[in-house]
């Protein structure tokens, strides 16, 4: 048993990750940004939540204009929400329920390598959306 521990313990302090706030009140306009490679966003709402996803397109397809989730149905509720060709989501009218966890849906961790061999990951950027 002290072994696990000892494991879990030497894990999780090889991993850590990037979490930044962004308050917004009831229907402002609201731009999360994490660069010029986003295409695609996906976000989690509440505890237990769905994934859905949104990303930059120039058609008319579901995932361009609206939340989604993995089957392709439109999420619930929706939100007024856009990618631009510069990757940032914007909310035309933020709503309470677009609070959640949103990241780079195509991110993956970076992993680190030490000078002493042993390697760290970093978990993608994540921004945690608090509506008030």
């Amino acid at each position: 048993m002290p072994f696990r521990i000892l494991v879990l313990l030497a894990v999780v302090s090889y991993g850590w990750a990037v979490l930044v706030f962004y308050n917004a009140k009831v229907g402002d306009r609201v731009e999360l940004n994490l660069g010029k490679s986003v295409i695609s966003w996906k976000r989690m709402r509440g505890s237990g939540g769905k994934p859905e996803f949104i990303r930059y397109c120039t058609g008319h397809e579901r995932r361009c204009k609206q939340f989604v989730d993995e089957n392709n149905m439109p999420a619930w509720p929706p939100s007024f929400a856009h990618v631009t060709a510069d990757g940032v989501l914007i909310f035309d009218r933020v709503k309470k329920t677009d609070a959640g966890s949103y990241v780079n849906a195509d991110a993956k961790p970076t992993e680190y390598t030490r000078p002493d061999g042993s390697a760290s990951f970093r978990e993608p950027v994540q921004i945690e959306l608090v509506v008030i």
